[in-house]
């Protein structure tokens, strides 16, 4: 259904008040009269909220928060199975920076304690 107006549609004879009526708007400018009762601008008005209901405005459902994505920590075999380079460099991913000047086990052993303090 179109959208209701309230409009003028010239004037009373006897006063040369204007006279108002309800319709819809056409594309090229004229109106649809729906209301053809002849009325002040008030009374216009107020036959126009009676006609047309409360558009009730829905509050969008909020978004649910998206799951953050789970990261697979690497286990102590995962490690153990990485060069040093492949391990320093998955640890940087988690947060933590080593030194690949340490043995192998040693790096593996900070990285295992580091990832169960997560």
């Amino acid at each position: 259904m179109k959208k209701l107006e309230v409009f003028q549609n010239g004037v009373f004879s006897a006063t040369g008040l204007p006279v108002y009526q309800i319709g819809t708007k056409n594309e090229d400018g004229t109106y649809d009269i729906t209301v053809y009762d002849l009325m002040d601008e008030s009374q216009a008005k107020a036959k126009l909220q009676e006609l047309q209901p409360e558009t009730k405005v829905e509050a969008k459902p909020k978004a649910k928060p998206k799951a953050k994505p789970t990261v697979k920590l690497p286990s102590k075999s995962d490690l153990s199975g990485m060069t040093k380079i492949e391990i320093e460099e998955e640890m940087r991913f988690h947060g933590l920076e080593l030194d690949r000047r340490k043995s192998k086990n040693d790096l593996v052993k900070e990285a295992v304690a580091y990832l169960k303090s997560m």
